[in-house]
């Protein structure tokens, strides 16, 4: 009951996500006492075991970062919250937040984000570009 599917529209599930990660819109609000509270206290139960007995391998930091830098880059571009960000707060600070603070190990493209169309930022889409900017 904890496994939900990933929408395709803003995430590709096969980068940086896990076959086990939890992702789900709960329907039933007993789900999150019965299956989601006692499955999150496993984890950490886990989690904290994995940390006390598992030797810091110095070799592999590099990779971890360069996969975590890739990752913030990969969500800053495509977190559907930063069009609602740049509505209510302006692109620049927008901009700030997603990448100083949300993903701050992110790659910041020239320009910053590309505000979807639908809150109101980025012009008429990129297909449409060209053409009178009519659909």
């Amino acid at each position: 009951s904890l496994k939900g599917k990933m929408s395709a529209k803003f995430y590709d599930e096969a980068q940086f996500f896990s076959q086990e990660m939890l992702f789900a819109r709960f329907e039933d609000g007993d789900v999150v006492s019965n299956d989601l509270f006692p499955a999150f206290k496993r984890y950490i139960m886990m989690h904290n075991r994995l940390i006390k007995e598992t030797t810091p391998d110095a070799e592999g930091a590099d990779f971890v970062l360069e996969r975590q830098k890739a990752y913030d880059t990969y969500s800053a571009e495509r977190d559907p919250a930063t069009g609602l960000f740049a509505a209510m707060f302006g692109k620049d600070w927008a901009d700030s937040y997603v990448f100083d603070f949300l993903f701050s190990m992110s790659e910041r493209k020239e320009g910053g984000l590309e505000i979807p169309p639908m809150f109101g930022g980025g012009g008429p889409p990129k297909h449409v570009q060209g053409k009178g900017g009519r659909a």
